[in-house]
């Protein structure tokens, strides 16, 4: 009986021992988690709490100790931790929640994420153990980037530039309502395929998913995009890499409608080029036709011509008539000039009252025969004011343009000299001055 009863003590004295290593390596790692930890008992008593959540409610362990858990959560989610507890404890599951916790602070609340299991024997259970995580700062720097994403995306709605991320594939991940509208897709486009819906193309070439993807980035490039209906935009092009050569690479593009610039460019190469009054070339434009007909004529069977249109009367117009009377009818002529001659003709308005046509591969014969025409045309044009009649008629010069001719000068004096010859003989006259002879 001693020799059991011996066996029997060391036995216990074992399993004493082992249960206390055990509570030791316990307690040595709840006190140093970075976590709050609580055991409580089947009547959810606090038994052991750690410091890491003494920190967390700002109480200390006598404070906590032997006071109920459920008085440490904020009254706004007290009862759903109840519940979900003793569900845990009923049906040896675990409780997972977000809870509010009570804080000290009568202002301040602290957000958790609480993970409740029960601890059990195979006769009954004994408490629950506790696991609980301060996520207040996460949800601050969470809600904080939402407000900076929500006020990002109202930038970004309201910008007339359309801007849109795309991924490796090329589809759209984020796009802005500017860039819908310029992708040409009803509502909303992310999800889509940004290179399946547009083509983008230089003067020259059309540009590939594959060159976005490799190329570096694109500052202010400028391009034709052809939307999803066809309908092409000139786009000032912006495009970035981000996470470049990284499988969650994206691609930001920047499309700014480039139209109204372009239009303000052409404004100003067209004003550059012709007279503003009469919408024809203006003697710059019109000397630079002039040579590149000279470099082309020892190429030509039938020579070109240049005529040369000197009003007669015109002064009379403008000063018994009045400026706009003048400015009319020389609109009108200019309109009449180019009603008379063929497409690929050029008209200019070269000074106050002189105006200049060269005719390509025309042949002098039919020039003379169209200044014939022009002129009686501009003859019979009368503008009636204030119960009087104006008009004017014209002196012109032709000549013909010959690989002799050294530049524009030497043309435009010789067709000059025909004008001066055709006033000398009475005005309302067209006078050919014949090109040099060969060698």
């Amino acid at each position: 009986v001693a020799e059991i009863f011996n066996t029997v003590t060391d036995e216990r004295d074992e399993v004493l021992i082992s249960l206390a290593e055990r509570e030791a390596f316990f307690r040595s790692l709840t006190q140093s988690a970075p976590i709050g930890i609580v055991q409580t008992d089947v009547l959810g008593r606090i038994e052991f709490a750690n410091p890491a959540f003494e920190a967390i409610v700002s109480q200390p362990a006598e404070d906590l100790t032997y006071s109920y858990l459920a008085n440490r959560v904020h009254e706004t989610d007290r009862q759903e931790a109840i519940a979900g507890w003793r569900n845990a404890i009923r049906n040896q599951s675990v409780f997972r929640g977000r809870l509010r916790l009570a804080s000290p602070a009568p202002d301040q609340v602290i957000w958790a994420d609480v993970m409740t299991a029960a601890i059990q024997t195979p006769e009954k259970a004994l408490g629950t153990i506790t696991v609980v995580r301060d996520i207040s700062h996460e949800l601050e720097v969470e809600e904080a980037l939402r407000t900076e994403q929500q006020r990002a995306e109202t930038i970004l709605g309201v910008l007339q530039e359309g801007v849109l991320m795309v991924d490796v594939e090329g589809v759209i991940r984020f796009a802005n309502d500017a860039a819908c509208r310029l992708l040409g897709t009803e509502g909303e486009c992310v999800l889509r395929n940004f290179f399946q819906l547009v083509t983008i193309e230089t003067e020259d070439r059309e540009l590939t998913a594959q060159e976005f993807l490799s190329g570096e980035d694109l500052d202010s490039l400028y391009v034709t995009l052809r939307n999803s209906l066809d309908v092409p935009f000139p786009i000032d092009l912006t495009m970035l890499h981000i996470r470049q050569g990284r499988e969650d690479e994206r691609l930001v593009f920047v499309l700014r409608d480039d139209s109204d610039r372009r239009r303000q460019e052409e404004r100003l190469s067209w004003e550059a080029t012709h007279d503003s009054l009469t919408q024809l070339l203006n003697r710059r434009a019109f000397n630079a036709s002039l040579v590149r007909c000279l470099g082309e004529a020892g190429r030509q069977e039938v020579r070109s011509v240049l005529m040369l249109i000197d009003l007669d009367y015109f002064k009379p117009v403008n000063d018994e008539g009045g400026h706009l009377l003048g400015d009319d009818l020389l609109k009108r002529l200019a309109d009449l000039f180019k009603d008379s001659v063929r497409q690929s003709d050029t008209e200019a308005r070269l000074g106050g009252d002189e105006f200049g046509i060269i005719l390509p591969a025309c042949g002098i014969k039919r020039a003379q025969a169209l200044a014939e025409r022009i002129r009686a045309d501009v003859e019979a044009l009368r503008i009636e004011h204030d119960g009087r009649s104006f008009g004017v008629t014209t002196s012109i010069g032709l000549t013909e343009l010959t690989p002799q001719d050294s530049g524009p000068r030497e043309v435009m004096a010789r067709a000059d000299e025909g004008s001066y010859i055709a006033k000398s003989r009475g005005r309302n006259t067209v006078v050919v001055v014949p090109s040099p002879p060969a060698g």
